[in-house]
Formats: C-alpha cells, structure tokens, sequence
C-alpha cells in the first residue's frame, strides 16, 4: 500500500521539487520518513529552526524559479516558520508550506487546539486549504503548487497525521517522475495601446531614467538598449541587482532608501521614469509634486506588481511579459540628440565610484575598514558567484563597494529584511547551485539572530560541501548593531546606547572551529586581501571574522559624503558643472605631478 505522505512526496518531485527544507515532528514524521531523495522523491533538509526552512525555500525559488518547499510540525513550528513565510510573500516568490496537525484528544476541548493554524496561515498565503480527506490529497497538492507559482506567493496545505498515513488515492506512476503536471500558460503580450501611450511618454522627456527589478531578469540587452536610445542613466532596486552589470558606465547602482547617491539624484532629477520589472522599487524616492515632478512608465508582468499607486501619480502602466513588452517598445522610442544628461550621469558614476574606491583605502590606527572588507572581496569576486547580504550594516557596504558582473547572482531579504536571512540563503544557494561561489556577508548582530545555529546545519552536510566551490560566511565583527548605532547618530545625534545596540563578545571563528569547520580570524587591515585569495582559492565552507571599525560610517550618515556636489544631476545637465570639475580635476593633478 501506498501512503498519503509517500503519494505527496511523489507528486513534489513530479512538479520539479529538488528538496524540502524542514524540521522532523510526530505529525509530520510518515512525510519526512517519505522524502529519501532521488528520482521518485526530494531530498529532505533537517534545518535547526522552522523559520530558516521558509527562508531557505524563498531563496531557492529566488534562484531557480521554481517552487521552493518548506515542511514543520504543527503548533510552535509552524509559528516559527511564518516569518520567513512573509518574506517570499512580500519578496513575490512560490513557496509551498506543508504543516503537519495531530490528533486532538478526547475531551481535551477548545483549549486543545493550541494554535489556529488555518486561520495563521490564511492571511501570509495565496492558498491555504486543511486536508482531512486523503482521496483529495492530489488535487489539493496541485492546485498549491500552481497557485504559487501563478501568484507568486505562499500557498499552505495542512495535512493531519492520520490522512498522512491513510492509502494514498492512486498509485504514482513511474513516468510522473519525470514529467510534470504544470500547464505553462504563453507571455502575455502587452496591449497596444498601452506600448504607445508608454512611447509617447518616453519620448517627450528630456531627463529619462530607468530603473529595473528582479522581474527584469533575461531582459538585460532590451534594458540597456532602451537606455541608449533614450539617453537615460539607470539603477537598480535591491532585489534587482544582479539585472545588469555594475561596470556600465550608466549604470549608477542601486535605488534605495539607503542606496547610491548617483542613484537617488537620478530617480530625483529625471523628468521621465521608466520602472522595469521593479516590484521592489520604494516610491518614497520619487520627486514630489512641482516643477521637478516627473511622469512614470512601469513594465510589469502583473498588474498587482505594479509599486506605484496610480491614482496618486500619474503613471502609465504597461502590463505584459517584460521581454516582449521592450521589443515592442525599443522601435517606438526616438534617439536622443541632446547627450548632457547622459554626460552628467556618467561623470556622477566615476566620480562616486572613485572616491568609493579612497574611501575603501581609510583606516584609522589598526581597525579594519569594513568598506575594505568588501571592496576586497569584490576585485576578486569569481566568476558566477551568488552573494548574499544580510540586514544591517552589510548591506550599506554590499549596496556600495560590491560591483556585480553579467552571471552573478545576488540575493537579500528585500521588504521583510529578516535579520540571520544570509546564512539560510546561503545554504540554500550552496544547495540550488552547487557550481557556483557562494558568498554571505553577515553582520554580528544578524548571526546571532539566527545564523550560528544554521553553521549546525552545514557542518552536518559538511562531507557534500567539501569538495564544492567555497562558500563563505563572511562576518564583520564590531560588537555592534551598526544600522541601528548609526540611524540614531545622523537622526538624533545619539552615540551608542549600550542596552539596544551592543552585541555580545563572541568568537565566531573559534565557534565555528568548535563544530569542526574551517575559519579564519582577520584582525589586522593589511591582511585582508591575504584572506580573500586564500578563502576564495581553497573549497568548501569556510568562516571568515573580520575584526572591524564600528566608528567607519555608511555613506548616508557620512557628513563628509560629496558625491554629487550638492548640486544634483539635473543642475550638472543643464550647466555642465560636472564636466569642468572633472576637467580641473584632472588639471590639477597633472599639474602637482
């Protein structure tokens, strides 16, 4: 006989499920004993917290596209596992979590249904349905899986223990490994209409600026022939920025709240705002109403992604497949005549990547520059990496010293920004891509939120890991919740508040070596490109501490930060301010030589 829990596990790998990432419990003990890996089943990861397996199965579906899946117990492990659930359904990614539910005891009452799961899940979820009928398993299971993918969002199947362990409603066949239940529906072609109203908008600007998303991904020619045509400086939103390429000369880096300077004078300055698959783009960024106020394009394969509110602002949206929206936009856009605009972006990217570059140089007395760290890391950066930032402080020096090549991949808790996300995604990145670099850049304060427990989970895979490309846990120890220390120095003037931002002293290198995995401990700057090239160079995991300076600031607390002159780019287009400072510039340092 053939049981529900071996029938579900079938029917995972038929869709193209490689792995489950979970936690084992009574309920949910016949699908886990059914996970055994190989053709007719995933693979079953034993993480050490349920919300670590959400956060795995979200960066599994980042990377690959398909559904990730996640498995816990009922009551507290499926409370744990709903932060990471939120964060693919704020980031827009399939995941399917199956939760186990036992028995409730006889006469155990209202007060024996600990935890409502149905109702939890309900709201996180696409789709959620509680199965207590085991000849309705298989519907039940496909129409998670494709309201997840068609969604692009949680769905969640509650199974109880006893439907687990019934007879399964058919056999699976032998050919359903190897075939897959999923109807994949054509791209949907953008209106008309709507190509030509987009059209008209982008050619009647005189400063266009494009800014492109995940969602952009595999249109990155269409991207950049857009921007030559409409002489357009562009970035990226976080999620998206291994889109294009860093080393355009266009390309201004990252659109945040905490992004590039070139990058917010862009979306700032512009008159006319192309939005690209960018789901992910925070509004908060655009100019407000008056003379600067720009008109905004968005491309988008979903009408719900769209990020701006278009009764507010006067977008024109365009929905359809991202790539066949472009080539049916690239032949109505005009060739710009006038290139000032475009000059001044381009002066503002080397400028600002210059003086990146000297800042990364700074140190003060025996401190390592945690700009250092990175910028280190990123002249050396191999070939079809995935890095990965956490929360916090590493994602200041990832958005700004860490320069992204074509087949790079590049991943982070967008909305949610889940600190300890980086050691899960990683895992999961090592796991989903086993050819590839894996780097994770991770604060102190963020493995201790989670991270340190997840080292558990490699050191038990460590034999697999061990002749694979490196991945590397790359941690900046300053004893400090860095973010945190420095929003309330450039907001309120405040210096650190021992109680709210200090983290406790660890070891995390001698830790690490206490589970029986390899790690490195920097403590002195001149070292630190030493320990990228042998880090970088050997194979397997591998935990590398840097001792770093909490005193260094991030750009947007830097008093000092001149990036753009206070003058912004529209003010360098239309007086050529730009290209006289540059010119002197270079004057003067011929002159001193």
């Amino acid at each position: 006989m053939t049981s529900v829990a071996a029938f579900v596990a079938a029917r995972l790998r038929t869709w193209g499920t490689d792995r489950v990432f979970g936690t084992p419990g009574p309920d949910v003990d016949p699908l886990v004993a059914g996970l055994g890996g190989g053709r007719r089943a995933p693979e079953f990861i034993q993480v050490r917290h349920e919300e670590s397996a959400a956060l795995m199965a979200c960066a599994h579906a980042k990377l690959t596209g398909r559904v990730g899946c996640c498995l816990a117990p009922s009551g507290p492990g499926a409370l744990r596992l709903l932060g990471g659930l939120y964060d693919a359904a704020l980031d827009r990614r399939p995941v399917v979590a199956l939760i186990g539910e036992s028995p409730v005891p006889p006469g155990a009452g209202v007060r024996g249904r600990t935890v409502l799961t149905a109702h939890l899940f309900a709201h996180v979820s696409e789709y959620s349905e509680r199965v207590t009928d085991p000849a309705l398993i298989g519907d039940a299971l496909d129409r998670a899986l494709r309201a997840a993918l068609g969604g692009r969002g949680v769905a969640t199947l509650i199974v109880p223990r006893p439907v687990l362990e019934a007879k399964a409603p058919s056999e699976p066949r032998e050919e359903e490994a190897t075939s897959s239940p999923l109807h994949v529906r054509p791209p949907l072609r953008p209106l008309d209409a709507q190509v030509r109203r987009a059209a008209d908008v982008l050619n009647d600007g005189r400063r266009a600026a494009v800014v492109v998303g995940p969602d952009a991904a595999g249109a990155a020619d269409l991207v950049t022939e857009v921007a030559e045509r409409l002489g357009a400086g562009v970035a990226k939103t976080p999620s998206g920025r291994d889109v294009l390429s860093d080393d355009l000369p266009f390309m201004t880096g990252v659109a945040a709240a905490f992004g590039s300077a070139p990058a917010a004078s862009l979306v700032r300055d512009c008159d006319t705002l192309l939005l690209v698959g960018a789901h992910d783009f925070d509004t908060a960024l655009l100019p407000a109403s008056g003379p600067q106020h720009c008109r905004v394009v968005t491309v988008d394969a979903d009408a719900d992604a769209c990020p701006v509110d278009t009764d507010a602002c006067p977008a024109v949206p365009v929905t359809g497949n991202v790539v066949l929206t472009l080539e049916t936009l690239l032949p109505l856009l005009h060739r710009r005549s006038d290139s000032r605009w475009r000059d001044a972006v381009e002066e503002a990217v080397e400028e600002w990547q210059a003086e990146g570059r000297a800042k990364a140089r700074r140190f003060f007395g025996m401190a390592i520059s945690p700009r250092s760290v990175v910028a280190e890391l990123s002249a050396r950066l191999p070939d079809h990496a995935v890095v990965v930032t956490d929360t916090g402080s590493a994602l200041d020096w990832w958005t700004r010293h860490l320069l992204l090549r074509d087949g790079m991949r590049a991943l982070l808790s967008r909305h949610l920004a889940t600190p300890g996300a980086a050691v899960p995604y990683a895992v999961a990145a090592r796991l989903a891509c086993p050819e590839r670099p894996v780097i994770a850049l991770v604060g102190d304060g963020a493995l201790q939120a989670g991270g340190m427990n997840e080292l558990i989970t490699v050191r038990r895979h460590l034999q697999r890991l061990a002749d694979l490309p490196p991945v590397i846990f790359c941690v900046l120890n300053n004893e400090d919740l860095s973010r945190l220390t420095w929003q309330r120095r450039h907001g309120d003037g405040n210096p650190r508040i021992p109680t709210t931002g200090e983290v406790p002293a660890v070891s995390y290198a001698q830790y690490t070596e206490l589970l029986g995995l390899p790690a490195v401990r920097c403590v002195r700057p001149g070292d630190v490109a030493l320990v990228w090239e042998e880090a970088l160079g050997a194979k397997g995991p591998v935990l590398l501490e840097f001792m770093v300076d909490g005193d260094t600031p991030p750009d947007w607390a830097d008093p000092g930060d001149r990036a753009l002159g206070g003058q912004g780019l529209r003010h360098a287009a239309e007086t050529s301010s730009w290209r006289r400072r540059i010119t002197a510039s270079v004057s003067r340092r011929l002159g001193s030589a």
